[in-house]
């Protein structure tokens, strides 16, 4: 098997960790170096990660975003294979060994797997490629082994703060342009701890860092007008809909409004029109779809 370096990049994370490095230290197959980048953490962080010694290097910077994390990780890593992973994430024992069959493919540049439980939507068929990830990013960096080489070639991942959230799907989108193939490996092999995107602002976040990113590749890759107007209507269809169900009715309208605007369809003018319905209503129907009927006693 290959040697690889694992890269975590944490801000503060005390809480959560160990419970990566565990996870990391557990493989069947293990890794060559654990790298730690604190990533400017106000609690105890570092004190987590120097508990266990000389198995992790901990590296300390100032807070700048994951992507700088990671990059600073990946260039004092020593080995080709880099695999990342979130602090607030953690893998199966068997993931670096079931997915190393997959390292060796010719140019392959990054190999992935399935989050345990995850949405069939992110499962595909066939290879990964540019325009399949274009319609929909379907690999956690949590499952994500990167060829150091491929890294390099496309300049690592970009640390501009306005593509915080996303800025691991930027990176794949140009590795895929650039010609690397993605291997995935069909398993279930990593736990994924989803943001708790609860609150408008939050979702309101990842969509501006959502459309900066389709803006940023259009433009490096010199896509058609069309193409990018077609995935700006997909994202704020998605992030419209689920302001929807958060029943923020002013942001989910303006968001509709601007799918509406560049997809005018009858789907997009309905779900425009949604948004004027009184949210008791709403409600309602909604607790009505998910009522059980009563349970019918058999006859005796």
């Amino acid at each position: 098997m290959p040697a690889i370096s694992v890269v975590i990049p944490a801000y503060n994370a005390e809480g959560c960790v160990a419970r990566a490095i565990e996870s990391v230290l557990a493989q069947t197959q293990a890794v060559r170096e654990i790298i730690v980048v604190d990533d400017g953490s106000r609690d105890a962080t570092a004190a987590a990660v120097e508990q266990f010694g000389a198995d992790v290097r901990l590296i300390r910077q100032s807070n700048a975003g994951p992507a700088a994390a990671r990059n600073h990780g990946v260039r004092e890593a020593h080995c080709e294979w880099i695999a990342f992973l979130d602090a607030d994430d953690a893998w199966l024992p068997s993931k670096n060994e079931r997915q190393a069959a997959c390292l060796e493919q010719e140019q392959v540049g990054v190999v992935h797997c399935y989050v345990v439980d995850v949405a069939e939507k992110f499962k595909y068929d066939g290879e990964q490629t540019f325009d399949r990830l274009w319609r929909q990013n379907a690999i956690g960096t949590s499952t994500a082994i990167v060829r150091k080489s491929a890294w390099e070639a496309v300049g690592g991942f970009y640390e501009d703060r306005r593509l915080m959230g996303v800025e691991d799907y930027h990176f794949w989108l140009r590795v895929t342009a650039a010609g690397w193939r993605v291997a995935v490996c069909r398993e279930e092999l990593s736990h994924y701890t989803p943001a708790a995107f609860n609150l408008s602002s939050q979702v309101q976040h990842i969509l501006g860092a959502e459309l900066f990113n389709a803006e940023l590749i259009a433009n490096e890759l010199q896509l058609p007008p069309g193409q990018l107007r077609a995935k700006q209507a997909d994202i704020y269809a998605e992030y419209g809909s689920a302001l929807f169900t958060q029943r923020d009715m002013p942001a989910a309208r303006d968001c509709l409004t601007q799918e509406l605007r560049r997809r005018p369809t009858l789907r997009s003018a309905l779900r425009l029109a949604a948004t004027f319905i009184p949210p008791t209503i709403l409600n309602h129907c909604r607790n009505l779809r998910v009522r059980k009927p009563p349970t019918q006693c058999a006859a005796m």
